[in-house]
């Protein structure tokens, strides 16, 4: 089984959103993260990375550069 957890990039530090994220669904101007035990949050941004490797994620904050 492949879950992740999800990090927001502010600039200079990554916090940490959610851990054990199995479904990440795009809506609107952000995204549903639904983690392993079905427990939902929505945040609003873009992706900054994607990595499979390290089994983790990073968003990039709304409104700040890329």
């Amino acid at each position: 089984m492949c879950l992740s957890t999800v990090y927001m990039n502010s600039g200079n530090e990554e916090k940490e959103i959610m851990k054990d994220v199995a479904r990440i669904e795009a809506e609107g101007k952000g995204f549903w993260l639904i983690n392993l035990f079905g427990e939902r949050e929505f945040i609003e941004g873009s992706i900054q990375t994607v990595d499979l490797m390290d089994e983790h994620f990073v968003m990039l904050r709304k409104g700040k550069p890329n």
